[in-house]
């Protein structure tokens, strides 16, 4: 690799005048959860920040330091633009993918030349340090949501939902048990594909399940207002982001032991834990357990907001 030869030249800049961040995203990512992401803390960051949207990584502007809303733009990037290994570079990971082009061991390599790679939760933490990623370049910041955005409501129903695409890791098959098994309870769905479930046509049957199919993101307010108690039953997440958004609107979590979940709730006080690999008949016992809870969730979830994640980004450029 090109870079790995022409990195033993570069000597890292030792600036005392540190001013400006590039967020680097894809052009493609402009409408989607990363250009959501890159200009939330492009915009609330104290420097000199702006988001960069490129297309194949071959020209980044000049800039002090540069983050990398996702880890593999990282790798591509010192490929085509070897000049800054002597800048102040800063890495997301969200969650391991090694593939043929992106080995373990060229992932561990391309991240030990970037100052700090932000882990959003401390299993992904554990992980790359295991791997080889040295400890010190590690720091653990969740990912955050919008508190001006999601407003608090106030629990009085029972109600349960969820939010998010189908997929395999996303446990449908708890979905879909928890509903059936619980037919006093109201249950809502915010998400999309639902339909390439296979029990999807028996699902929407239940009088007691809504589904709202792939609703604009300006209407989650209100509905996760619908929401007491906000179950995450995936088996694999990076966030999982939703998460946060019913903390913030005041919705009681029980989730699945992964991704940033661990770090971010207190089993028994601002929500429940459960082992991914848990029988829904647990989880149905921990939804009965919710409704006695009078806790503000929206209180702990409140420092997760992006103007604070920000500021720490903002704090590790000018370490």
């Amino acid at each position: 690799m090109i870079a790995i030869l022409q990195s033993k030249f570069i000597k890292k800049e030792k600036k005392s005048d540190f001013k400006t961040i590039t967020y680097v995203a894809r052009e493609a990512d402009k409408d989607w959860i990363f250009g959501a992401k890159v200009n939330r803390l492009a915009s609330f960051s104290g420097l000199d920040s702006i988001p960069y949207f490129h297309d194949r990584l071959r020209d980044l502007p000049d800039s002090d330091g540069y983050f990398f809303v996702f880890h593999q733009y990282f790798y591509r990037a010192i490929r085509h633009n070897p000049k800054i290994l002597n800048k102040k570079n800063i890495v997301m990971f969200t969650h391991p993918n090694f593939t043929f082009s992106f080995s373990q061991t060229h992932v561990i390599w391309c991240l030990n030349k970037a100052d700090k790679v932000i882990c959003l939760n401390s299993s992904v933490q554990e992980e790359l340090i295991k791997a080889g990623l040295q400890a010190d370049k590690t720091e653990l910041i969740p990912i955050a949501s919008n508190p001006d955005f999601f407003y608090p409501h106030k629990r009085k129903t029972g109600s349960v939902g969820f939010c998010s695409a189908f997929g395999d890791r996303k446990n449908p098959e708890m979905v879909y048990n928890l509903v059936k098994h619980m037919p006093e309870r109201q249950f809502y769905m915010i998400g999309r594909y639902w339909d390439q479930y296979e029990k999807y046509e028996e699902l929407i049957s239940f009088p007691n399940f809504t589904y709202f199919e792939n609703e604009e993101y300006e209407k989650y307010p209100d509905l996760y207002n619908k929401i007491d108690i906000f179950i995450s039953p995936s088996i694999l997440e990076g966030g999982p982001v939703p998460v946060l958004e019913a903390m913030l609107s005041n919705c009681f979590p029980i989730t699945s032991k992964t991704g940033f979940c661990p770090d971010i709730i207190n089993h028994g006080e601002n929500g429940f834990l459960f082992e991914i690999d848990a029988d829904f008949t647990e989880v149905m016992k921990l939804i009965n357990l919710a409704d006695s809870k009078t806790i503000n969730i929206r209180e702990t979830a409140l420092e997760h907001s992006w103007e604070n994640c920000s500021k720490k980004i903002d704090k590790l450029f000018l370490a």
